[in-house]
């Protein structure tokens, strides 16, 4: 697995990815329904411009090309804001295998080289996985839960995260170290 920024030529790795997202990771990452389809959907998630729009992929480098297990990105709030939104989105058969830590330290690194201080996330209530993984990479809740969603913030450069080389566990795979 590498991590890599998105590009345009991601548009069919990213469809596959979105379409192979249990209901349960859709929700979470999307918040409501989303047609995983939509060539607008698509093209803005497969397209990133490093500076106000920020993007990563998780990939399998397959015979047939690319394979994307998981997305990470921000967005600045407004055009010369240090702060952005970001979300981040793991296949469910990579999920619990250090695939979010490794993105999310690549998304802050290019975050905070790009100007952005701060990095805010919305994640919905009973999420407790996310909250937990929020808390764990140094966010912390902002404000108080509105329609079922906590808003969470932190500083984009930080030095609380699972190294990058950390060993990662493939799906089904018990004999290597859980990250």
């Amino acid at each position: 697995m590498q991590l890599r920024p998105v590009r345009a030529q991601d548009l069919t790795p990213m469809r596959d990815f979105v379409r192979s997202l249990s209901a349960a990771s859709r929700q979470a990452r999307f918040h409501g329904g989303i047609k995983p389809d939509s060539e607008r959907l698509l093209r803005y998630l497969s397209q990133a411009d490093g500076v106000h729009h920020i993007a990563f992929v998780a990939v399998l480098a397959c015979d047939d090309g690319d394979v994307i297990v998981g997305e990470a990105r921000c967005v600045r709030a407004a055009s010369g804001e240090s702060s952005a939104e970001f979300a981040i989105a793991v296949a469910d058969a990579w999920q619990g295998r250090a695939v979010a830590p490794r993105l999310l330290h690549a998304l802050r690194r290019a975050a905070a080289a790009a100007g952005i201080r701060t990095l805010f996330g919305d994640v919905l209530a009973g999420n407790a996985r996310m909250a937990a993984f929020m808390r764990r990479h140094g966010f912390a809740p902002a404000g108080a839960a509105a329609g079922g969603v906590q808003r969470w913030s932190g500083y984009a450069p930080c030095d609380r995260l699972a190294a990058p080389g950390s060993p990662l566990r493939e799906p089904g795979n018990a004999s290597l170290p859980a990250a």
